[in-house]
C-alpha cells in the first residue's frame, strides 16, 4: 500500500505545479491600476487608456482629485494621468495629494504620464516659449516643452514618429526601430544634466527626447509626450478620434511593457 502511495506522489506534485502555474498566470487580474479621471483629463483619453490597461488584464478603477488628495493611493500599485489640462492637475491636486503621489511612488509604486500627466510630473514646464508658472509635481527631474509646431501647431494634431534610440531597456527591447504615434500637444522630456534617467525614445522631427523611464525611490516612472493610449485604426480605444490616420501599428504593445516594467515584471 506504501508503495502505491508513493507511485502517486509525482501525479499530484505535477498537478499542484500546474495550478500554481495557472494561478500565477491571473495574477495580473489582482493588479489595480488608478486612472485619474477629474476636472481637466480628455474624456477620449480616460477611455482609451481604461480600455488599455483593461486589455492588458488589470484591473482598473477612476480616481479624483479629492480620492487623491484626501486618501492617498493604498492598495494601488500604478497610478496613470492621460492627457488633459496639466495647469487644472496642478490645481486640483493639492501639495498634500502631491506628497502623496510622492510617497506612493517612492514606496514602490508605479507612475505612467502620457502627454498632460507627463507635463506634470517634470519639475519645469515650458509652454509656446514661456516658463509656466505652476506647481507640478516634479518628480521628473528635467523639463517638459511644448508644443512642437513643426508636427503639428496648436490646435492641430497629427502622427509623429518616434525613434527608438534604447533597444536594451525592458520597455523597448521588443520595439521596431521607430515607431508611429498620435501627437496632441505632447511634451519634448528634456532631464537636467547628471541625472540617471534612460531616455528611449526620440520625435524624428527635431530629435529630442519622446518618452523617458526612471527609477524614482523604490518605484518606477514612465513618462511619453504622444498619445500611445489613442488606437487610429481600431475602435477598441472605445472612441473614433483620429480615426482618418493610420496607426502602421498598435502602441498598446509598448505600454503593455512599460506598465509591467513600472510594476517590476520586466
Amino acid at each position: 500500500m506504501r508503495a502505491k502511495w508513493l507511485s502517486f506522489i509525482p501525479l499530484i506534485l505535477m498537478l499542484t505545479q500546474a495550478t500554481v502555474s495557472r494561478g500565477a498566470q491571473v495574477t495580473d487580474d489582482a493588479v489595480v491600476v488608478a486612472l485619474y479621471s477629474d476636472q481637466g483629463c480628455w474624456d477620449d483619453s480616460v477611455q482609451a487608456a481604461e480600455n488599455m490597461f483593461q486589455w492588458m488584464g488589470y484591473a482598473v478603477e477612476l480616481v479624483n482629485a479629492d480620492r487623491i488628495n484626501n486618501q492617498g493611493l493604498d492598495g494601488f500599485r500604478i497610478l496613470c494621468i492621460p492627457c488633459g489640462d496639466l495647469y487644472q492637475y496642478a490645481k486640483d491636486i493639492s501639495s498634500g495629494g502631491q506628497e502623496n503621489i510622492k510617497d506612493f511612488i517612492g514606496s514602490g509604486g508605479g507612475y505612467i504620464g502620457i502627454c498632460g500627466g507627463a507635463y506634470f510630473a517634470s519639475e519645469r514646464i515650458i509652454w509656446a516659449g514661456k516658463n509656466i508658472p505652476t506647481a507640478p509635481l516634479g518628480i521628473f527631474p528635467g523639463t517638459a516643452e511644448g508644443i512642437i509646431d513643426e508636427i503639428a501647431p496648436f490646435p492641430h494634431y497629427a502622427m509623429c514618429e518616434v525613434n527608438i534610440v534604447d533597444s536594451t531597456h525592458p520597455i523597448t527591447r521588443s520595439e521596431e526601430d521607430s515607431v508611429w504615434i498620435l501627437y496632441y500637444w505632447g511634451p519634448v522630456l528634456t532631464p537636467n544634466e547628471d541625472t540617471d534617467i534612460d531616455i528611449l525614445g526620440r520625435y524624428e522631427i527635431g530629435d529630442q527626447p519622446a518618452m523617458v523611464a526612471f527609477d524614482y525611490g523604490q518605484g518606477r516612472v514612465f513618462l511619453i509626450g504622444p498619445a500611445a493610449e489613442i488606437e487610429e485604426d481600431s475602435n477598441r480605444d472605445g472612441n473614433d478620434f483620429a480615426d482618418e490616420f493610420d496607426d502602421l501599428g498598435s502602441d498598446w504593445e509598448l505600454m503593455k511593457n512599460a506598465t509591467k516594467w513600472c510594476l517590476g515584471e520586466l
